[in-house]
């Protein structure tokens, strides 16, 4: 299996970060990855400094392309040192994001999943999720698959997908012929990539956002959930115009963190 040395980088804590839904824990305690591709995961060592063990589910080693393709979903090929030396958050805040990074997934997956998230809790989003792995043979299935499974009513229904139904289905309709033109031309301006994503039933701003930031590379984009929401009322903060998503990723961490602690 491969081996890739890591700083600043944490399974736990990215898998709890909630940008993340096609991550399950097989038997063994691997991390099953699902994106484009799949490989299973593990990590010794701590944030701060450790290796990420890297393999396919058949136990073939990953290299080359492939392992390089791994490389980048992980974030592993961004400078978290600097930037988050750049951000200068508050101790408190770098401590309880400790090891988070920003995953480089697939737009699809990454819309998929935040469709499905709307107005929902972890665990029925995950169960969702689960479901729709299972028939994609581990992976979101992709436009016309999907559109075809929410078509037999019985495995729709027993998504329990209620309102978000039709809005997944009218994405699967629309990506079979479509996909954000960011995948094309890299110079797409975030709010451009928004106002093409919000073209779709049941995608806002929210939902937008966590597309652009973790499936279109838009590490600016920050979501705003009630939890940012309350960050800015009630501790003014101010997102970083370049970094921003990262930011608030670690916010988002911090402020659930207090909001357990009450």
């Amino acid at each position: 299996m491969a081996a890739l040395e890591t700083t600043f980088f944490s399974l736990d804590a990215i898998a709890a970060s909630g940008q993340v839904f096609t991550w399950r824990r097989d038997a063994d305690g691997w991390l099953v990855a699902s994106g484009r591709r799949r490989c299973l995961l593990s990590q010794e060592g701590d944030a701060e400094k450790g290796i990420v063990r890297v393999r396919r589910a058949d136990g073939t080693e990953v290299e080359g392309d492939e392992l390089a393709y791994w490389r980048h979903y992980l974030a592993l090929d961004v400078d978290y040192e600097q930037i988050l030396d750049e951000l200068a958050m508050p101790a408190e805040i770098m401590e309880v994001g400790a090891g988070i990074r920003v995953l480089t997934q697939d737009w699809w997956d990454t819309a998929v999943s935040f469709v499905v998230s709307q107005n929902s809790n972890i665990v029925r989003i995950q169960r969702t999720m689960d479901a729709l792995l299972d028939a994609g043979g581990g992976c979101v299935p992709g436009p016309r698959e999907l559109d075809a499974l929410l078509a037999d009513d019985a495995f729709a229904t027993g998504l329990r997908l209620g309102y978000r139904r039709p809005y997944l289905e009218a994405l699967a309709r629309r990506a079979q012929g479509w996909h954000p033109e960011r995948l094309d031309r890299r110079d797409v301006s975030l709010d451009e990539s928004m106002a093409e994503l919000e073209e779709s039933p049941g995608i806002g701003p929210k939902v937008a956002s966590c597309i652009c930031l973790f499936g279109l590379e838009y590490l600016e984009a920050v979501p705003r959930d009630t939890w940012i929401k309350r960050a800015e009322r009630e501790h003014n903060v101010v997102w970083d115009s370049r970094w921003g998503g990262i930011q608030q990723q670690f916010v988002f961490a911090w402020m659930r963190e207090k909001g357990r602690g009450k």
